[in-house]
């Protein structure tokens, strides 16, 4: 999601957060942000916010559908460009409120074995890591885990279906090879 970043002179900069994905600018009350400043029409534009891209569309449009909103063509903004609207300038920039998780594709060799591995069915075969959500009573393949966490510290590991912290399935300790005695 994106923000809308207003720089004061007195204040400094001010962020605008919406929830919504269409919002309405102009100097009358009505409005979803009102900007009381001469170069305001009373209805200004409508903001449609499309992921991490914004559009500007005119004001006498009607307020367009989620699934309408991605049809929408027209020029588009993201993050570091700036919005002008009459004489005020603002900025975008991503949202504090939101976390962008990328997947995560590993093309180094499995991890592990297990023997008599009940997913498969086979014993010893290489395997990746599972994860168990106590929450929904399943065993996860570590490629179906989310992921979140800062770049370079330690992840958490979430269940794709309810999104709680699940626990890491150990693999099974492999007998101490027998020493003989002499």
């Amino acid at each position: 999601m994106l923000k809308l970043i207003y720089h004061t002179g007195v204040f400094g900069p001010i962020d605008l957060e919406y929830d919504r994905p269409v919002i309405r600018v102009g100097r009358n009350e009505d409005n979803d942000l009102v900007l009381r400043h001469p170069s305001i029409e009373p209805h200004h534009c409508l903001l449609a916010f499309r992921g991490e891209r914004l559009l500007c569309l005119p004001p006498h449009q009607d307020i367009p559908s989620p699934t309408d909103l991605r049809g929408l063509t027209g020029p588009e903004l993201g993050p570091g460009d700036s919005l002008r609207i009459g004489d005020l300038e603002f900025s975008l920039a991503h949202s504090s409120r939101t976390v962008a998780v990328h997947e995560i594709h590993s093309q180094g060799p499995a991890v592990g074995t297990w023997p008599d591995d009940p997913a498969t069915g086979s014993g010893g075969q290489a395997c990746q890591p599972r994860h168990f959500c106590p929450y929904c009573r399943i065993v996860v393949p570590d490629t179906d885990v989310k992921r979140v966490g800062l770049v370079g510290h330690a992840k958490l590991n979430l269940c794709p279906k309810c999104s709680r912290l699940l626990e890491t399935e150990v693999e099974p300790q492999k007998p101490s090879p027998d020493r003989k005695n002499r």
